[in-house]
C-alpha cells in the first residue's frame, strides 16, 4: 500500500495538536492540585495553558469572574476570540477567552480549530469544579464556626455558594437575539416583536419556556408562515435545551401573537405593553428593520 506523504503529515499534523491540548489539560490539573488561592489560581491558568493551541505564541488568556479581569499586561484584544462560560451551581460567574493578537488563516469562519473550543470548554468546566470546591469548603468552614449563631451563618453563606441559576436564562436570551436579527418583520406582518415571562426576567429553570409576544397586522397567509418559522426555531432550542439539561420539550417557543384590538382593549398579553411592573420587554420592532 502506498501512503500518500501529504496524508501522512495531515496526520502527523493533527497528532501533534492533540499532544498540545493534553499537555495543557495535564498543566490545567497540576494548577489545580496546588490548591492556590482564586487570584493565583486564576494568573497560573492565564500564564500556563496558551499553550494548548495551534498558534502559541500569538495566544493570550483572559478570565473574568465576578467583575474582576486576570489577564497578562501587554497585548490588546482582537477580534479572533473564543470563549467559554464559569458556570457554578447553574449561575455563571464568568468566562475565559482565549485571544489570537494577530491574523494567520481562516479555518471556515474562523482562525479556531473546532478541537480548540472543545478544549476551552474542558478547561472552563475544570476551572468551575475547582472554585466550587472551594465555595464548598468554605461554606462547611463557616457553618462550623457559626454553628451556635444561625444569623451569623446566613450572612457568610449569601457571598459563597451561589442561590441563582441564570444559565439557563442567559442562553436562552441570546437565541431571542439571535432569532430578532435573522427575523424580516414585513414579511411576515409583524409591527413588533417582545419579551416577557421568565426568560425577560431571568428566572428560566432548564424546563422553562421562551415566551415571544408578536404584534401582528398581517394577512392569513403571513402568519401561518410565522407560526410556520418560529415552530423551525422552536423544535431546533428544544433539542439544544434537552442536550443541555436532558428535559424532553415539545418545542422551547411560547409563541403569543396580539393584534391592534387586542393592544387598543389591553386584552390578553396586550396590557404588558407599556405597564409598570413585569412589563414586555421591547426587542424589535418595523421601523428597525
Amino acid at each position: 500500500m502506498i501512503l500518500d506523504v501529504s496524508v501522512y503529515e495531515n496526520m502527523i499534523a493533527v497528532l501533534r495538536e492533540r499532544e498540545k491540548e493534553m499537555k495543557c489539560l495535564y498543566k490545567v490539573h497540576e494548577i489545580i492540585n496546588e490548591n492556590l488561592p482564586i487570584d493565583d489560581f486564576f494568573m497560573e491558568i492565564v500564564k500556563h495553558t496558551w499553550g494548548g493551541w495551534q498558534y502559541p505564541i500569538i495566544t493570550r488568556v483572559k478570565i473574568t469572574y465576578e467583575g474582576r479581569v486576570y489577564k497578562e499586561p501587554g497585548w490588546t484584544e482582537t477580534e479572533w476570540v473564543q470563549t467559554a462560560d464559569i458556570v457554578i451551581d447553574d449561575s455563571v460567574f464568568g468566562k475565559i477567552e482565549v485571544y489570537y493578537t494577530q491574523f494567520k488563516q481562516l479555518i471556515g469562519s474562523s482562525q479556531f480549530l473546532p478541537e480548540e473550543q472543545k478544549l476551552l470548554n474542558t478547561i472552563a468546566a475544570n476551572i468551575s469544579s475547582y472554585i466550587f470546591s472551594k465555595k464548598l469548603l468554605e461554606t462547611l468552614e463557616a457553618l462550623e464556626r457559626d454553628n451556635n449563631r444561625e444569623e451569623g451563618v446566613q450572612e457568610n453563606l449569601l457571598d459563597l455558594l451561589p442561590v441563582k441559576a441564570d444559565v439557563h436564562w442567559l442562553w436562552r436570551r441570546e437565541m431571542v437575539d439571535k432569532i430578532a436579527a435573522k427575523i424580516e418583520l414585513n414579511n411576515f406582518g409583524i409591527e413588533a416583536m417582545y419579551l416577557i415571562g421568565s426568560t425577560k426576567n431571568a428566572t428560566c429553570g432548564p424546563a422553562s419556556d421562551i415566551d415571544i409576544m408578536i404584534h401582528f397586522d398581517g394577512d392569513q397567509v403571513q402568519e401561518c408562515k410565522l407560526k410556520a418559522w418560529f415552530d423551525g426555531w422552536s423544535q431546533c432550542l428544544s433539542v439544544i435545551n434537552f442536550v443541555k439539561t436532558g428535559y424532553q420539550t415539545d418545542g422551547l417557543i411560547d409563541l403569543h401573537i396580539i393584534t391592534d384590538d387586542d393592544i387598543r382593549e389591553k386584552t390578553s398579553f396586550a396590557c404588558m405593553i407599556g405597564a409598570v411592573t413585569n412589563g414586555a420587554t421591547l426587542i424589535k420592532k418595523r421601523s428597525d428593520d
